[in-house]
């Protein structure tokens, strides 16, 4: 297995000059990182009661990487393992302190009940006052690398079947892990707590919530909001703003309302999914904002989504991905609920606590939504940010009216009437 810091460039490409470079070099000067190689090590003999006593660790300062919020270090033992240590540099207040715990409650959660491949989290620490001087999260190197682009446009055709049937476990599994309200995952301090359901940082109404209609709502009229202040008394933009809300009408799932709700990743791209030389996918990372969230938003993914700009031939590679991964997303489906049917009940929602239970109604599975127009609608107004939310109106205007209805027509019905 590689190392991981093989690609890793360190200073290179960050200017001296930002605050980036600074905050980083701080942590680099300032933190204990013989305390964090004695964590290290100790934390490696409680997972592993038959290490050899000499076992020794290094950590590379000098070739490492960086996220918007994580130092990302590689910790090496003297037995060719290898660990990550993520360390935030940026300063850590109440609400990062709960995003972090969030984010190791909710992997350990995946990797508890889910076969996606996801880093084990050996130890982490929250205080800035522990030697080390920095929070810090010591995880599993899962191996495999990062793709240059979509699925279907850099893994070769011969493997597009057996990507396809990997990326549909996912969803698959994600489905299967429901909550009974919409929110980030919290398992306390500890994080091995029992699991329940606490407020979305990001969110225009952070909850939690407990129907889809609130957290689509409330996230369209927010983002509605903000377009209006930076293109006030436009016709095209306020007709957007229209168009995206009443879009909300032909994507929300009404048996699915009330949940129950799946985990949902948010940011399921090749970006954060890796793979070895053979395609098979390796890791699943960057869980910071995973979520209980409505199934509609499960089915949100670049990945699955065409190219309005390109021709339908270069668009063909994704238009058959997509297909393979919901026909296998249906065959998991089916398999599930022919388990389901053995146990005459269904698996309740993770944050109550009860024995199996019993729905009679027929609930939409995420298969049949994935191959709807709907999906494709509720991917267009959801990631439609307010700068590039006129481009999306316009798609989905497209998508909803076809050639009957004009963009024209629509502003003179929308272009002039008050936001709601």
């Amino acid at each position: 297995m590689a190392r991981p810091s093989e690609d890793w460039s360190g200073f290179a490409g960050l200017s001296p000059e930002s605050d980036k470079y600074k905050r980083i070099k701080l942590v680099l000067s300032s933190a204990n990182f013989k305390h964090l190689k004695k964590c290290a090590i100790d934390s490696r003999r409680r997972h592993q009661l038959d290490l050899p006593p000499d076992i020794d660790c290094s950590i590379n300062l000098t070739q490492f990487a960086t996220g918007f919020n994580n130092l990302v270090l590689e910790l090496a033992f003297s037995d060719n393992i290898y660990w990550i240590a993520r360390i935030p540099y940026r300063t850590i207040d109440d609400n990062t302190k709960t995003s972090l715990l969030s984010e190791i409650a909710t992997m350990n959660i995946v990797r508890q009940r889910t076969s996606i491949p996801i880093p084990r989290i050996f130890e982490f620490e929250m205080s800035i006052e522990e030697p080390f001087g920095y929070p810090y999260v010591l995880m599993e190197y899962l191996g495999g690398r990062k793709l240059d682009d979509g699925l279907a446009k850099s893994i070769p055709r011969q493997y597009h079947t057996k990507v396809a049937k990997q990326f549909a476990n996912v969803f698959a599994e994600l489905q299967n892990l429901t909550f009974s309200r919409i929110g980030r995952l919290w398992c306390g301090e500890t994080a091995d707590q029992p699991v329940e359901i606490i407020p979305m940082a990001w969110h225009q109404s952070p909850g939690p919530l407990e129907t889809s209609l609130e957290y689509f709502y409330n996230q369209r009229q927010g983002e509605n909001r903000e377009i209006v202040a930076l293109h006030p008394n436009n016709a095209d933009w306020l007709t957007a703003c229209w168009v995206l809300k009443t879009a909300l009408a032909h994507t929300v799932i009404e048996d699915r309302v009330r949940g129950p709700f799946p985990l949902c990743h948010l940011d399921l791209h090749f970006g954060n999914l890796l793979f070895d030389d053979e395609y098979n996918l390796t890791g699943v990372i960057d869980w910071s904002n995973a979520q209980a969230a409505p199934i509609e938003q499960l089915s949100v993914c670049p990945e699955l989504v065409i190219f309005p700009g390109l021709s339908e031939e270069k668009n063909r590679p994704i238009v058959e991905f997509k297909k393979l991964v919901i026909q296998f997303v249906k065959e998991m489906e089916n398999e599930k609920a022919k388990e389901e049917e053995k146990r005459e009940g269904k698996t309740p929602p993770l944050d109550q606590q009860q024995g199996n239970m019993k729905q009679s109604q027929h609930l939409t599975p995420l298969s049949t939504y994935m191959a709807s127009e709907s999906a494709e609608l509720m991917h267009r107004q959801y990631m439609a940010s307010p700068k590039g939310s006129l481009w999306a109106a316009k798609r989905v205007a497209k998508l909803m009216y076809g050639e009957h209805i004009t963009w024209e027509q629509l502003r003179k019905v929308y272009g002039c009437m008050q936001l709601l």
